[in-house]
């Protein structure tokens, strides 16, 4: 999303909140005074909804390919040769005809186990839709700039933003949190982990229990169906819980 319409952070405020206040199916949207003055007001207000459309209805591709590619450089590399040596002793023959056995089935176990952690973290994962954008303070106006970034999809320089004023509040929930998600975004689910997996950080704040979400399904990334469990079952809500039961369906 770079070639974006030259939207002000104001201008955003105004058409989300417009937005939201006419969501509702086949009803008229009728422009208010402010927002017929802003230039170009069509094409503005048609790029924020695909911006909209695409945070709340895209699942974001993972790196299955890669997994895969891995997985044949470890075949490629493990080498198995054929014994030549036709006088070898019966019981060495079926002992490494045993080994082999366990090598292949540990190699399709992991496939099958990463496999499914990657669809459900594909199914269930979407970006957090973000905060509106009002610029009320001075004091505030670098969160919110990292916070337009964010809705537009680029998390890198959001990112930026956010790591500056973390340094002088790095326990911040608002900015650990959207650090943390900005990040799985990207596919860095280390890195989320980071900002996420603190729970005693969200334990008072409005993140608590999407904080636990984003965490779990940054360690259901990496194949770590256990610890993600435990995320969801120390803080349930109905999107943890779900997510809870589709992990022990398996």
């Amino acid at each position: 999303m770079n070639d974006l319409i030259n939207i002000s952070p104001e201008e955003w405020d105004l058409i989300e909140n417009w937005l939201d206040q006419n969501d509702v199916p086949g009803k008229t949207q009728m422009l208010s005074d402010k927002l017929t003055q802003i230039p170009n007001i069509s094409k503005k207000i048609e790029h924020i909804e695909k911006v909209r459309e695409e945070i709340e209805d895209s699942i974001r591709q993972t790196k299955i390919r890669e997994f895969h590619n891995s997985i044949a450089a470890g075949e490629k590399d493990s080498g198995i040769k054929t014994i030549a040596n036709k006088r070898i002793r019966s019981n060495t023959v079926w002992l490494a005809t045993a080994a082999i056995v366990v090598v292949l089935f540990g190699i399709f176990w992991m496939i099958g186990n990463k496999s499914h952690s990657e669809k459900i973290f594909a199914k269930n994962f979407k970006p957090d839709i973000g905060l509106p954008l009002k610029m009320n303070t001075a004091n505030s106006s670098g969160f919110y700039e990292g916070m337009l970034e964010y809705k537009q999809e680029n998390y890198k320089e959001a990112i930026a933003k956010w790591q500056d004023l973390l340094k002088a509040n790095p326990e911040n929930d608002t900015l650990n949190y959207f650090l943390g998600v900005a990040y799985l975004a990207l596919g860095d689910d280390s890195k989320s982990i980071e900002y996420l997996e603190n729970q005693e950080r969200f334990r008072q704040g409005i993140f608590k229990e999407d904080a636990a979400y984003y965490a779990a399904l940054a360690r259901i990334k990496e194949g770590k169906l256990k610890e993600a469990k435990m995320l969801l079952e120390s803080i349930p809500s109905v999107r943890n819980t779900k997510l809870l039961n589709e992990l022990n369906e398996r």
